[in-house]
Formats: structure tokens, C-alpha cells, sequence
């Protein structure tokens, strides 16, 4: 489907640095999601405490490449102005209703890896691992943008890029802090990946749209696939690591195999143990760029998934646009991953409707500027 553009704005309207800075990063309306350093073609913005900033000693307001004219940091990101509705409309056609609480999809089904190994080292059913492992053999995909174990913090994560079966297993599973995935987007280019998928938490899953909306061309052409992951937030580092799983549970970061949430925060061990915390007082050390995303369901991924299923074992999946139906159709079709009816966990389902409902509210309204039209769509310069 293609995107229905707005008519092209007038110099008047250009946007800058400037603008993405005061309307999206002070608002708190920024996750971090990176898009904006990714596509900087002049590369003057960095990554500071989960948000971009300038590297720049002048500050937001004197960014000189924007003063002549550039505009594309404020085009990749997925939170600038009318994003939702711009995305929407070009993968879906339309902007979705406010019942479609969980976003348009194709179909919702329970799955499942069918390789033992990758289901071991799934978070859940191991489909994710499954899908990747199968498009980069099938050469569909020659790379994914993910997320590994920090080499510099344990049990922190960070952006990776994996161009095989192995790669893809030892980045399988959840960390529950946040990492900036579509920062991967670099290393790919600098290893000459062309056609990569892109997985990440909700936010992150609406940087392809954002991308191809506003034809930021040079980056959007690289991804092959988006696959999003069900979020309702990520913990600060200080907050799960330190402060709950160290101080508060007496864990020591080598002793840990596994966290995963299934309401409440579960930390496993080598030797066999799990340990709980109440998930409620986990909420005080939610990061500060989740408080106000709206997108529980990973609205605008190819395929959406996650662990809300009452059985152990099984990844409930979302197919929503065209590309994703097909790349799901003929997985399956290969045997890589098994399916059943999402209808058959009602409970499943129930939680997801109710956990998106309760996530679109975090959206502010009235308080942010008037929405703007779209920002000017000039070839990339680089």
C-alpha cells in the first residue's frame, strides 16, 4: 500500500534539529529509540542518558546544517509530530480507529520453534530466533539489528548485528533494559549488509515506517523486515540490575541465566532457582523514555510477538502488513515454526487488548503544540 502523502510544505515550514529537540526530546515524548542519529548525515548528534543530543558545544538551537536547510533527523523519528497517522496510512491505508487498541492485523496465532535448540534459547517459543535463522540461510535477510549482553555492563543490554545461526542464538531472549537497536543500522552498513531485519521493542518497530513515510530512502532501503516486540516499558539498569535483582533479591549478575516478566519481574539462576519481585514495585524504575509511549502491540511491525501466553512455551504472534503474511505463510509452510488459533488463549488476548487500552492513554494530548504538517521531504545528501 502506498503512503498518501500531504501536499509538499513551503520554506516556512522546514524542520530541523531544532525543532525535534524542543517538540519531541524536552516533552519526554523521546524513547531512544536512536532513528534520528542513525540517519544524521552529517553526524553531529550522539546518545547521552537514552536520548540524542548534540555534539555540538552550541546546543540545540544553532545546529548549522539544519540552519541550511536539512531536515532528516526530524524525518526519521517516529514520535515527530504526525507520525502515527503518516505511518498508518502508508502500511495500512488508513489511520486506525481508536477501538483498534492493538493496531490493524492480518491474523493472531500461538507459535512456536520447531528446532529444540532455538526453542531452549527463545525467550518464549523461540519464534523470532526461528524466522531470523531461516531468512538469513534462505538468504532473504543477510543480517539482523538486535539486541546482546553488554561486554561492559553484565546483564545490561545493547544494539548488535548477527549474520548467522549462531549469532542469532546467542542474542536470543529478553534483558528487560533498554537497548537502541536501529543503532545497529550503522555497523550494518560498515559491513556492507543490504537487506537486514530490523527487531526491537514497539517504538522501535515504527522507525521503518517513519523512514519510508518520509523517504528517508538511504536507510529505509537497508531493512528486508521488522519484527516488533509487545512492551509495555523497559527498566533503567540502576533500577532492575542494581537496585531489585542485587540489593533488594542478594543476586549476584554472575548467577543469573534468565529474566523474563509474567507479571511479576522473574530472575532465573544456574543453579535452578527463580526468584520473584512484585511487578507493581518494579514500576518505579521504569525507564523515563517508556512513561509516555503509547504502542504496547508493536502497531507497525511486519509481525509482532510476545510472551503473553498462559502456557509456557509459546509466542503469541501478530501478523499485521502484506510482507509480514507472506514471510509468515511460508515459515510455516517450511516447517520452521508451528501454529495455532490465538483464539485458543482468550486469556492471552484478553491481556493484550487490555494491556495496549491502558498504554494509549500514557499518549499526551493538549499540552504539545497544534499538529504541524508533515515535515519537507528533500532528497537525502548523503
Amino acid at each position: 500500500m502506498g503512503c498518501m502523502l500531504a501536499p509538499m510544505p513551503t520554506s516556512a515550514d522546514k524542520t530541523q534539529w531544532r525543532d525535534l529537540y524542543h517538540e519531541v526530546v524536552l516533552t519526554g515524548l523521546c524513547t531512544g529509540c536512536t532513528a534520528c542519529i542513525v540517519a544524521c548525515p552529517f553526524h553531529v548528534l550522539g546518545y547521552e542518558d537514552n536520548v540524542p543530543m548534540q555534539l555540538q558545544e552550541d546546543g540545540p538551537d544553532a545546529c548549522s546544517h539544519g540552519d541550511r536547510g536539512c531536515d532528516i533527523c526530524t524525518r526519521a523519528c517516529p514520535r515527530f509530530r504526525e507520525w502515527e497517522p503518516e505511518i498508518d496510512r502508508l502500511l495500512f491505508g488508513e489511520v486506525r480507529r481508536p477501538e483498534e487498541v492493538i493496531g490493524r492485523s492480518r491474523d493472531i496465532v500461538l507459535a512456536r520453534a520447531t528446532d529444540p535448540e532455538v526453542l531452549a534459547h527463545g525467550q518464549d517459543g523461540g519464534v523470532v530466533s526461528a524466522l531470523l535463522i531461516w531468512g538469513l540461510e534462505r538468504g532473504e535477510i543477510d543480517g539482523a539489528c538486535t539486541s546482546k549482553l553488554s561486554d561492559e555492563r553484565p546483564w545490561d543490554a545493547e544494539p548488535a548485528v548477527v549474520t548467522d545461526r549462531e549469532g542469532v542464538l546467542a542474542t536470543a531472549g529478553s534483558r528487560y533494559t533498554y537497548s537502541p537497536n536501529p543503532l545497529a543500522l550503522v555497523k550494518a552498513a560498515e559491513l556492507g549488509l543490504s537487506k537486514v531485519a530490523l527487531v526491537g521493542m514497539s517504538c522501535q518497530a515504527s522507525v521503518t515506517g517513519s523512514l519510508e513515510a518520509r523517504r528517508v530512502n538511504k536507510w529505509r532501503r537497508k531493512i528486508a523486515w521488522t519484527f516488533g516486540l509487545l512492551c509495555s516499558k523497559t527498566f533503567t539498569y540502576d533500577g532492575l540490575m542494581v537496585e531489585i535483582a542485587q540489593r533488594r533479591l542478594g543476586l549476584s549478575l554472575d548467577e543469573l541465566v534468565r529474566v523474563n516478566v509474567k507479571g511479576k519481574v522473574l530472575f532465573y539462576t544456574k543453579d535452578g532457582r527463580e526468584l520473584s519481585y512484585p511487578l507493581k514495585e518494579a514500576h518505579a524504575f521504569t525507564r523515563p523514555g517508556c512513561l509516555r509511549c503509547p504502542d504496547f502491540a508493536a502497531e507497525h511491525a511486519d509481525i509482532s510477538f510476545g510472551g503473553l501466553g498462559q502456557g509456557e512455551g509459546w509466542t503469541l504472534t501478530i501478523v499485521r502488513t502484506e510482507r509480514g503474511q507472506d514471510i509468515w505463510d511460508r515459515a510455516v509452510a517450511d516447517g520452521v515454526v508451528e501454529a495455532r488459533p490465538g483464539s485458543e488463549d482468550p486469556k492471552a488476548i484478553e491481556l493484550m487488548f487490555r494491556l495496549a487500552a491502558r498504554q494509549r492513554a500514557r499518549w499526551p494530548t493538549g499540552e504539545l503544540p497544534e499538529p504541524h504538517r508533515r515535515p519537507a521531504l528533500l532528497p537525502d545528501p548523503a
